[in-house]
């Protein structure tokens, strides 16, 4: 395992997209390969995901053992599966990942060349195969399948925002993913990476080329270069606050006291930034936690005579059907009388705009060899 030194401390490189995702942040990287803190952020959407994933990889293992489709599993085996993975963490959502456990059973198709279930690659520094533990460059692949040249990588996600297909075409962790393949396999020539939404029963897919996956790697030893070049362990503020384990610990969240409240420096408006940004991802998380308990349970009673609570709609709700009906035989327009609801409209518009997108890409005509020709397809429902 190749080993970095940095201000006195010894870092064994493992560099995975969780990996790359600490980087980010000197704190939350010495934090988890340093010191090792055992004293984890618990986050509802990650362990949501995670028994999510463990109950479709168990799932497709059997399907693969037994030589079935998933559609033909029982429904009580995927019951019983999440019973078996879920914890009191998520009790809240456990009739959401059932759902979406259901609906991949539903609608997944299992092709015949798969290769690895939750497939374990590891490189050592000079991109050769090493056991996982030791690995340098590592990565757990959800679904392998290779037919001829051709890999295709499945990852399973339980996110509720559908990657635009430009986001899609520069996932990092889909790149890399192709990228150890392409160590790992060398006859592999065509790279195909798609998202599985479990919550949505449906696949996005991108593809990559050797020439991608070069760059990739060039721009990785320089993001390598770039953590030997750290001077000191404070925390760096950004996107990488929202997966923290450790945001609870920053030195940014113990002091979140104003030191002055006007803002007249560059000095002044960074540390302000970096504030926010913390407060604004704990006082998210907080909130979503605070809801849900007093949705169960009671308002919040904070002293002697202030309460903390949500409060709950009182509009009556009306069948517009019956409604419009009335107005009808008086002679008056439903459009007088009601109003449209701005965020769902919204909503409906963004999803018909990505309906439209997708049936579009369905379509896209076909060269001789049967790919698209485009450079990269909008989807690939492969296998």
């Amino acid at each position: 395992m190749k080993k970095l030194q940095i201000l006195g401390h010894e870092l064994n490189l493992k560099w995975s997209p969780s990996f790359e995702t600490k980087a980010a942040c000197p704190f939350y990287l010495k934090a988890n390969y340093i010191d090792k803190v055992t004293d984890r952020y618990l986050r509802i959407p990650a362990e949501r995901g995670k028994t999510a994933h463990l109950v479709v990889d168990e799932l497709l293992n059997y399907c693969v053992d037994e030589q079935i489709v998933p559609k033909d599993l029982d429904e009580d085996m995927v019951r019983e599966s999440l019973e078996r993975h879920a914890t009191h963490f998520i009790y809240h959502e456990i009739e959401n990942v059932y759902a979406w456990c259901r609906l991949w059973a539903q609608r997944f198709k299992l092709p015949a060349e798969v290769i690895g279930i939750e497939e374990r690659i590891g490189l050592d520094e000079d991109f050769d195969e090493i056991d996982f533990s030791d690995a340098s460059y590592r990565g757990i692949i959800d679904l392998l399948q290779i037919k001829g040249d051709h890999a295709v990588i499945t990852d399973w996600k339980s996110q509720p925002n559908i990657l635009s297909q430009t986001d899609l075409d520069v996932h990092q962790q889909g790149t890399f993913y192709c990228w150890l393949i392409s160590k790992m396999y060398p006859d592999v020539e065509r790279f195909t990476f798609r998202i599985w939404y479990l919550r949505y029963g449906f696949a996005m897919a991108t593809t990559r080329t050797h020439e991608d996956l070069e760059l990739f790697e060039q721009a990785l030893m320089i993001k390598e270069k770039k953590i030997l070049e750290i001077d000191n362990w404070d925390p760096i503020p950004g996107p990488q606050c929202q997966y923290c384990d450790v945001i609870h610990r920053c030195p940014i969240a113990l002091d979140l006291g104003p030191e002055n409240p006007a803002i007249i420096s560059q000095e002044q408006a960074v540390i302000a930034a970096q504030k926010i940004t913390v407060m604004e991802t704990l006082t998210k998380e907080l909130k979503g936690g605070l809801k849900e308990y007093v949705k169960a349970n009671d308002d919040v009673l904070i002293g002697d005579n202030w309460i903390y609570g949500f409060k709950h709609s009182e509009s009556e709700t009306w069948d517009i059907a019956k409604v419009a009906g009335i107005l009808e035989e008086y002679d008056h327009d439903l459009s007088d009388y009601s109003n449209l609801d701005s965020r769902k409209i919204k909503k409906l518009i963004k999803l018909s705009r990505r309906l439209f997108r997708l049936r579009q890409r369905s379509r896209t005509p076909r060269n001789s060899r049967g790919t698209s020709v485009r450079s990269r397809p909008g989807l690939a429902f492969w296998g």
